[in-house]
């Protein structure tokens, strides 16, 4: 296992490639850098590999990955749900937007639905522009709130 971890490491953290206009000293300090990311990485990729139900390192990271993944994709929606039906005067334009996330138009357009946009104007505390959506409210009536409060 602890070769797997360690081949792993390499991979992720490869050598750096050596400049022609570049000094021993930069080139050395680059391969300490990577050196030590390197062994960062063993350290990471034992301890996710320990913590797995499998207990296998290349498992274990592309879970992790995965899950990073959905996490960006979820704020990528909410972003895209509030750039389109939250933002005044008038929402921002799709291909801006598809640009930016470097998706296509129907991707963008087709990402969130109705429950992103109660998310957003939630978390917000106001409708959207089209007056479709509200903050949610428990049921004496009060806002819930975005993020937690704290008591100062």
């Amino acid at each position: 296992m602890r070769e797997i971890i360690e081949e792993l490491a390499r991979v992720l953290v490869p050598e750096p490639v050596r400049h022609d206009d570049e000094s021993d000293k930069e080139y050395t300090g680059r391969a300490e850098a990577a050196r030590k990311a390197r062994k960062a990485a063993v350290g990471e990729l034992t301890m996710a590999a320990e913590a797995s139900p499998t207990e296998d390192p290349v498992l274990a990271r592309l879970a992790e990955l995965k899950a990073q993944r959905s996490e960006i994709q979820r704020q990528i929606r909410l972003i895209a749900t509030y750039a389109r039906e939250f933002v005044r005067p008038e929402p921002y334009r799709l291909r801006a937007l598809a640009d930016a996330a470097g998706v296509s138009i129907s991707t963008i357009r087709n990402s969130y639905d109705i429950e992103d946009k109660l998310t957003v104007a939630t978390r917000i505390g106001r409708k959207d522009i089209k007056d479709t959506v509200r903050p949610s409210v428990d049921d004496q009536g009060w806002r819930l709130p975005a993020r937690p409060t704290y008591a100062e």
